[in-house]
C-alpha cells in the first residue's frame, strides 16, 4: 500500500466504521443494553437463520489464519503477513479485555434466557461476553482487505461484510451491542496499526 495515494483514514471503510460507532455509541446512550439486544435479537427469520448462522464463521479465528496463508500461497506476502499478525495481535487485545473486564453473555445475563433468539439453540452462557472476538476478528480481516484496495466500493463491500458478522453475534445470541462496536474499534484500530508500523517496510509482491 502507498499511503500517499492510499492511507487507510481515508478508506470508505474507516469513514464507514467511524459513522457505525459514532451511531451505536448514541443509540446505547439512548436506551439500556437489554432494550438494544431484544430490539436487534428479535428481528429474525428463517433466511436470516440459515444465512447468519454460517456467516458468523468468517469472524472465527481460522478463518482468518486460513485466509492468511492462501494469501501468502497467491505471493500476496504483504497482505498475507498482515492478516496472520493483526489477527494474533487483535486476539491478544480481545483476551486482556475479557479476562480484566468479565462481562455476562446475554444468556446468562438475562433470567429467562428462553426468550432469546438463538439458532440450534446453542447459546452460550459465559462471562466473557465483552468484546466480541467474532466481530474483532472480522473487522479486522475486511479492514486490511479494503486498505489494500483505492476501489470506493469494495471498501463499502468489506465495511457491510463486516457489519452482518457484527450483527450475527447480536443476531444468534451471543452478544450485546456494546461487545460489536468494541470488537470493531478493535479489530479496525489493529489493523490500522499494523498498516502504519510496516508501511515503510519492502515486500518481495
Amino acid at each position: 500500500m502507498n499511503w500517499k495515494y492510499n492511507h487507510p483514514l481515508k478508506n470508505g471503510f474507516t469513514f464507514l466504521v467511524c459513522l457505525f460507532i459514532l451511531v451505536g455509541a448514541s443509540v446505547l446512550l439512548i436506551w439500556d443494553k437489554s432494550t438494544t439486544f431484544l430490539l436487534l435479537n428479535q428481528q429474525h427469520s428463517f433466511i436470516g437463520d440459515v444465512a447468519l448462522k454460517y456467516l458468523t464463521h468468517v469472524g472465527d479465528g481460522l478463518f482468518m489464519i486460513g485466509l492468511g496463508i492462501v494469501l501468502l500461497g497467491l505471493g500476496k506476502r504483504k497482505l498475507g503477513v498482515l492478516m496472520l499478525l493483526t489477527f494474533l495481535l487483535s486476539g491478544l487485545f480481545v483476551q486482556i479485555i475479557k479476562h480484566s473486564n468479565p462481562s455476562p453473555r446475554p444468556g446468562l445475563y438475562f433470567s429467562k434466557s428462553e426468550h432469546i433468539h438463538c439458532v440450534d439453540g446453542n447459546l452460550l452462557k459465559g462471562s466473557n461476553s465483552f468484546p466480541s472476538g467474532h466481530t474483532t476478528t472480522a473487522f479486522a480481516l475486511f479492514a486490511l482487505l479494503a486498505f489494500a484496495t483505492r476501489n470506493v466500493y469494495w471498501q463499502i463491500a468489506c465495511f457491510l461484510g463486516a457489519l452482518l458478522i457484527g450483527y450475527s453475534r447480536i443476531y444468534l445470541g451471543q452478544h450485546f451491542l456494546a461487545d460489536v462496536l468494541t470488537g470493531a474499534v478493535v479489530g479496525t484500530a489493529t489493523a490500522y496499526l499494523l498498516n502504519w508500523l510496516l508501511r515503510n517496510k519492502e515486500w518481495d509482491s
